[in-house]
């Protein structure tokens, strides 16, 4: 009777050794942790986050009592797309494109100041709030024309504006500027027309030119005629040089006679 009462307790005490084993595994697991180089690590102590950020490599913390958020540190790559009014109040839908990085060091503030939609929260607002002021300085033809500069113009604003403690390496791009399909249009019309009127200034530029090489070359040849005119005026001899040059070297035939020279040989 003794044997069978003990039994039930011994393996009670086995599955309570088991249990803590277990326990105690976890426990020692739970010790270590690790960062990627490609991450920062923010610590909470019962929930509190610290502000020191955690690199890259083999930690330890307080099981059950401090938890490890990993943040992602590489280069951060968003699209999106915002409407907005030019100065001369024409509609456009703008996409772009902004990459930019975390300061490191600071990761662990962002998170415990901002949140994790720390896009959402600090940059798209500023984004939205750069496009609309530039893109309101700026009439809808000299966007066309100018690009870049509206780019640079808003990425200068994102750099002076978004929080240098958490945001560094700012670009902007513009993807693609949609404007109202009738001032596309009337663009499309204008490019037209300047290009037939600068085709038909090509044209009269041609004909000026051509007008011009022909009246230099009547010039050329109506002095070179008064030139020659001037000598034979003044040299009768150059009339007889000017036969000989032309001259095939047959002298003229007449009935009743010989040839005779028609000039006078001496």
């Amino acid at each position: 009777m003794d044997n069978v009462k003990r039994t039930p307790s011994k393996f009670f005490r086995w599955v309570w050794i088991g249990i803590l084993g277990l326990f105690g595994i976890i426990v020692f697991f739970s010790l270590f942790y690790t960062v990627k180089s490609t991450e920062r690590g923010v610590l909470s102590t019962f929930g509190k986050i610290q502000d020191k950020v955690i690199n890259d490599g083999l930690h330890v913390k307080i099981p059950f009592i401090q938890t490890v958020q990993k943040v992602n540190v590489q280069q951060k790559k968003f699209d999106g797309t915002e409407d907005s009014y030019t100065r001369d109040v024409q509609t456009s839908e703008v996409s772009y494109t902004i990459n930019y990085d975390l300061v490191r060091d600071n990761v662990s503030k962002l998170i415990k100041n901002v949140g994790n939609d720390y896009h959402t929260r600090i940059v798209e607002p500023y984004i939205r709030s750069a496009i609309k002021s530039s893109f309101g300085s700026f009439n809808a033809t000299q966007i066309v024309a100018n690009r870049d500069k509206v780019r640079y113009e808003i990425e200068t604003k994102l750099r002076a504006t978004l929080d240098k403690r958490y945001f560094t390496n700012i670009h902007f791009q513009l993807v693609n500027i949609d404007f109202d399909d009738q001032f596309e249009t009337a663009i499309k019309e204008k490019q037209v027309a300047e290009q037939n009127a600068l085709k038909a200034k090509n044209v009269t530029i041609q004909i000026e030119e051509q007008a011009k090489q022909t009246k230099i070359k009547a010039e050329a040849e109506a002095e070179a005629i008064r030139i020659k005119a001037h000598a034979l005026e003044n040299n009768p001899k150059l009339v007889e040089y000017e036969a000989v040059q032309k001259w095939d070297g047959k002298l003229p035939e007449y009935t009743g006679g010989g040839a005779v020279p028609f000039i006078n040989i001496k």
